[in-house]
């Protein structure tokens, strides 16, 4: 089964739970268009990331960060990635729009931020044909304009500035006390699972067929294979119970495989495992502690990647991130972690 990273990117909702109440997050948002792309997060801050034209050998992306709120500000940074050849990047890049210098950028991730008016200058050509680059010597990187108004607008209609001052394409005399207003980050406590041996069954056992058929009922084929028979078990492959409390179990099973990704599906289950009480994922690919985690590549050579966390509060797993690192251009690890669901974890074991 391939990963499909465009589904992991796709509009996400949460409603976030913190121990026994619960509250409504805001919906998160992505959306990419050519070489952009876009993610707000259930705070209401949004982050836009531009790259490089096509997939060069010369990778750059800047990322411009903006919370909700009237008047917030725009925090923009850059990225250079590997050049071809082995050449070392510089230690910083002169910034030119169509020709014109603006100043120079640093090239470390702790001074990598572009000044007001750099940041100023490459907000006019979001609606205008212009040629961005960063130099140094013979090394140019140039940032590509294509999709960028597309996303910016997207961003200001997220954050209902569209027609006031405050909007970054379609400004207007709207006051921006309309604009939205940013959400607290939610507070989730991991609780530990009890100590409690696992029990490992053979998926065609009689016992594990059993759970199988409630499993199934919470699923399908297409999302989960393996349980389905559409793809066979590994020689190693297990249905895993793993006591959470006295009165519940997490139980696992394989869901689907693929050239460089596998998911697992986790359900949690009553005491006696006859009723399943939340099916939490058909993409796990691992588990620490009171959390597991869903990390699966973009693209085999791991430019890109897609998260998503959940955290055992005690009654339920809660998703407590929903991110990608961004389009898949050329940065190894991925240039960025843009997030759709965010939450604070308390009580992790450290």
């Amino acid at each position: 089964m391939n990963f499909n990273l465009q589904q992991k990117i796709a509009l996400s909702f949460l409603c976030l739970l913190v121990q026994n109440s619960s509250f409504a997050a805001l919906q998160g948002l992505s959306f990419e268009h050519k070489d952009w792309m876009l993610a707000c997060d259930n705070t209401g801050t949004c982050r836009a990331a531009g790259y490089q034209n096509g997939d060069s050998n010369d990778p750059i992306s800047v990322l411009l960060t903006r919370k909700a709120g009237e008047n917030t500000p725009i925090l923009a940074e850059v990225q250079f990635g590997e050049l071809e050849e082995n050449q070392k990047t510089s230690d910083k890049y002169e910034l030119k729009i169509d020709g014109k210098s603006y100043g120079w950028v640093k090239n470390n991730t702790e001074s990598n931020l572009l000044n007001a008016n750099q940041l100023k200058a490459l907000l006019t050509t979001a609606q205008r044909e212009a040629v961005v680059t960063f130099e140094s010597g013979q090394q140019h990187y140039t940032l590509s304009g294509q999709g960028m108004s597309a996303v910016l607008l997207k961003m200001d209609e997220f954050q209902k500035r569209v027609g006031t001052s405050s909007a970054l394409i379609k400004k207007g005399t709207q006051v921006n006390h309309n604009a939205l207003a940013a959400a607290a980050k939610p507070i989730v406590v991991a609780q530990d699972l009890i100590k409690a041996k696992e029990i490992k069954l053979l998926p065609k056992s009689e016992k594990a067929q059993k759970i199988i058929t409630l499993l199934k009922k919470t699923t399908n084929a297409d999302d989960c294979p393996v349980l389905f028979d559409q793809f066979e078990y590994s020689d190693t492959d297990r249905l895993v119970i793993t006591p959470l409390t006295k009165d519940l179990n997490a139980v696992s099973n394989a869901c689907w495989k693929g050239a460089y990704n596998f998911g697992w599906g986790v359900w949690v289950m009553n005491k006696d495992l006859s009723a399943v009480k939340q099916f939490v994922s058909y993409s796990i690919s691992d588990e620490v502690d009171s959390q597991l985690f869903e990390n699966h590549k973009g693209r085999g050579i791991g430019d890109c990647w897609s998260q998503v966390t959940w955290t055992w509060n005690g009654q339920r797993y809660i998703q407590t991130l929903d991110a990608t690192t961004g389009l898949c251009k050329g940065f190894a690890g991925g240039a960025w972690q843009l997030p759709t669901v965010v939450a604070e974890v308390k009580g992790l074991k450290q």
